[in-house]
């Protein structure tokens, strides 16, 4: 539902003559024992190496999933709103 209404919403920019790009990254949501996981990315995209930031035991680190030198997805654990960051400057190309 929410690739249509995005798709939507850029059809109509498009038809008003508006400049708009077009770039749905998909984002899934689930809990696991009470921590928030932000999955950011196809599911199922391959990739050639992961890397993770931050402290696993602590219960808070981001997954990081690298193809060559892109970043094609990433996965936030115990952080509430961080996937939101994130998800802008991936579709805005400036992940560092």
């Amino acid at each position: 539902m929410a690739y249509n209404i995005e798709a939507a919403f850029y059809a109509a920019m498009n038809m008003l003559d508006k400049r708009v790009e077009f770039r749905y990254i998909p984002h899934t949501y689930f809990k696991v024992n009470d921590k928030p996981v932000h999955f950011v990315g196809e599911r199922g995209h391959k990739y050639t190496e992961t890397i993770i930031d931050g402290d696993t035991k602590s219960g808070r680190f981001i997954i990081w999933y690298v193809l060559g030198e892109e970043v094609v997805g990433f996965c936030t654990v115990g952080y509430q709103n961080l996937h939101l960051y994130l998800w802008e400057a991936m579709k805005l190309l400036i992940l560092p």
